[in-house]
């Protein structure tokens, strides 16, 4: 990982993001599609919640869109 991608969420980083309104946090790996498997907490870079938080930076929040409307999270910490 290179200095300029330090503390930013990207391919490979392990993210704990929790919910707006919500006390428990949920820790999820970013990975490639064919890695993903939800039961392991590893989402593809390509989910709707892995593209929102590609990018982001500790203390960040972000916004994305479910079935059941949108849904607003604040990355706690990546690792």
């Amino acid at each position: 990982m290179s200095e300029k991608k330090k503390g930013l969420v990207g391919f490979g980083s392990t993210v704990t993001i929790r919910k707006k309104g919500h006390k428990e946090d949920h820790t999820y790996t970013i990975v490639g599609s064919e890695e993903a498997d939800m039961r392991n907490h590893k989402i593809s870079h390509l989910s709707p919640l892995g593209e929102a938080m590609m990018g982001k930076k500790k203390s960040d929040t972000f916004t994305f869109s479910t079935p059941s409307g949108r849904q607003e999270y604040t990355v706690v910490d990546i690792g």
